[in-house]
C-alpha cells in the first residue's frame, strides 16, 4: 500500500501518536507525516505510506491554512490553551477595529521565534524536550510569510476560574501562511501588538498544501473500517500531480531505475515547458510511475534528467 492518506488529526493526539496508531491498524512500519500538528489542534494531516514515505520532502513545503480563535487578556507558557497560565490582563476594553489593525501588521513576511514547546531542533536536541527539563535557551528568529490573516467574529466572555476580570475579548480568525509558520507564536504576538496579551485557544488546520478537511478522513473511521483506507488513499502519482510530467522510452527507464542520467534522446514526451532546476515525475511508456528526476542542462544546452527518487525496482 503506498500512497498519501489525508487525516483529520483529533485532538489530544501528536502527530506522531496518528502514525503509531496507522502503523498498527494498517500493519506498515513505514508511514510519516508531513507537517506536524500540536496535540491540541485538529485538522488535516497528510500521511506517506509505504513508498510514498519518499516523497514527503517535496510535499512538506507547500502553504497551510487554519481557522482557530485568540483570547485575549490571558498569557500561557506554551501559548495556546494546554499551557499553566502566566499572566492576565484586562483585554475588555479591546474593540474589533483594534484587531482589525493589527492584524494588518502582520500580513507580508514577519519574524517568528519559536517557541520553546516545539519540535524545532537546537543543537541536534528538540525544544520540547529542553522545556521538559525547565530549561529555556535562545532561538533565532526565523522568517515566515502570512498570505491572508482575516477576522472572522470578535466577542466577549466570561472565563470559568479567572475572577480578576469580568470579560474577556476573544476573536476566531483564517489564517493562510508558509510552512513552518508557529500559530501558537503569532497567537502570542498579535496579542503582545494589542498590548494585553493573549493565547491560542483552538486551531483547525483546514488545508494542508492541496489537500482540505473535507476530503480528510477520521482517525476512528479507519479503526472501525480498515478497508476504507484502500478507496481513500491517494497515488504518489496524484500526489505529486503538481509536477510536470516527463515520458521516457524503454532506454530513459532501464537507466533511470539504475540511478543513471536520462538524456534528451531518451524522452518521448513531456506535458510542459521544463525548466533548469525543476523536479518532474518520470513516467514509463506505460504511464507507470518511476520516480522524481531533476532537470538540469548539459554542455550541448539539451535538458537532462538526474534521478532524484527512484519507486520503480530493477
Amino acid at each position: 500500500m503506498d500512497g498519501v492518506l489525508v487525516i483529520n488529526k483529533p485532538s489530544g493526539m501528536t502527530s506522531h501518536d496518528v502514525v503509531i496508531q496507522l502503523r498498527r491498524i494498517l500493519h506498515e512500519k513505514k508511514i510519516g507525516h508531513i507537517g506536524t500538528l500540536d496535540p491540541d489542534a485538529t485538522g488535516v494531516l497528510p500521511v506517506c505510506i509505504g513508498k510514498a514515505t519518499k516523497i514527503i520532502q517535496f510535499l512538506d513545503d507547500k502553504d497551510k491554512c487554519y481557522e482557530g480563535t485568540i483570547t485575549l487578556g490571558i498569557e500561557t507558557d506554551t501559548m495556546d490553551a494546554s499551557g499553566k497560565i502566566t499572566r492576565v490582563s484586562d483585554s475588555s476594553k479591546i474593540k474589533v477595529d483594534d484587531v482589525t489593525n493589527v492584524l494588518k501588521d502582520f500580513i507580508g513576511e514577519i519574524d517568528q521565534i519559536p517557541p520553546m514547546v516545539s519540535a524545532k531542533k537546537i543543537k541536534g536536541e528538540r525544544l520540547y524536550k529542553i522545556a521538559r527539563q525547565g530549561k529555556t535557551v535562545d532561538r533565532s528568529p526565523i522568517k515566515v510569510r502570512i498570505y491572508d490573516l482575516k477576522l472572522i467574529k470578535f466577542y466577549q466572555e466570561n472565563i470559568i476560574g479567572i475572577d480578576n476580570y469580568k470579560n474577556f475579548a476573544k476573536f476566531d480568525f483564517s489564517v493562510t501562511c508558509s510552512k513552518g509558520t508557529y500559530v501558537r507564536t503569532l497567537a502570542f504576538d498579535i496579542g503582545n501588538k494589542l498590548g494585553c496579551g493573549g493565547h491560542l485557544s483552538r486551531l483547525v488546520r483546514t488545508r494542508s498544501g492541496q489537500w482540505t478537511i473535507e476530503k480528510s478522513v477520521q482517525l476512528n473511521e479507519i479503526k472501525e473500517n480498515p478497508q476504507i483506507v484502500s478507496s481513500s488513499i491517494i497515488s504518489m502519482d496524484n500526489a505529486l500531480s503538481f509536477m510536470r510530467s516527463v515520458v521516457v522510452n524503454e532506454t530513459g527507464k532501464r537507466k533511470f531505475i539504475n540511478g543513471v542520467i536520462v538524456d534528451t534522446a531518451d524522452i518521448l514526451s513531456h506535458n510542459a515547458e521544463i525548466k533548469f532546476d525543476d523536479n518532474v515525475r518520470i513516467h514509463d511508456i506505460s504511464g507507470d510511475l518511476l520516480g522524481i528526476g531533476r532537470a538540469f542542462q548539459s554542455v550541448s544546452k539539451s535538458i537532462n534528467f538526474k534521478p532524484i527518487r527512484v519507486f520503480a525496482n530493477n
